[in-house]
């Protein structure tokens, strides 16, 4: 976050670096209001396969190991989290056959929002305003 002025280092000698192995995570998951739309469990999830992928995004840990890694959670909100993820577009999955809960993960690139149009900006048709207004057109 740019601010008008240097901030001062609070720890000093435990500033991060980059380690061999690095996860990171897309900012956009922030500014374009991502994890405004996501429960706990989508964030957790997504936070775990983050950490597990590698540099495309991809891994394959089994969601009865994560639910031992993130006690907090079960399979059944650990699913329920694979799917909204997927249905957020941050995710994708395909099990190793048919009957298979467990499959292969790639986090995707954090798609970019269609453009919201802005409101009292260019000309309304009266309808809209009216409505706006409980009032009705006729």
């Amino acid at each position: 976050m740019p601010t008008s002025r240097p901030l001062p280092l609070l720890c000093p000698n435990a500033i991060r670096t980059v380690p061999r192995s690095f996860a990171w995570l897309d900012t956009r998951l922030r500014s374009s209001q991502f994890l405004q739309r996501m429960n706990a469990e989508e964030i957790g999830l997504y936070l775990y396969l983050s950490l597990a992928a590698d540099k495309q995004g991809l891994s394959c840990w089994r969601l009865d190991r994560v639910e031992r890694e993130m006690p907090c959670f079960d399979l059944v909100a650990l699913r329920k989290a694979r799917d909204g993820l997927a249905h957020l577009k941050l995710l994708a999955y395909q099990p190793w056959h048919r009957s298979a809960i467990d499959g292969c993960y790639q986090l995707l690139t954090v798609p970019t929002p269609a453009p919201t149009p802005q409101r009292g900006v260019g000309p309304s048709p009266i309808g809209d305003v009216l409505s706006g207004f409980g009032g009705t057109v006729r």
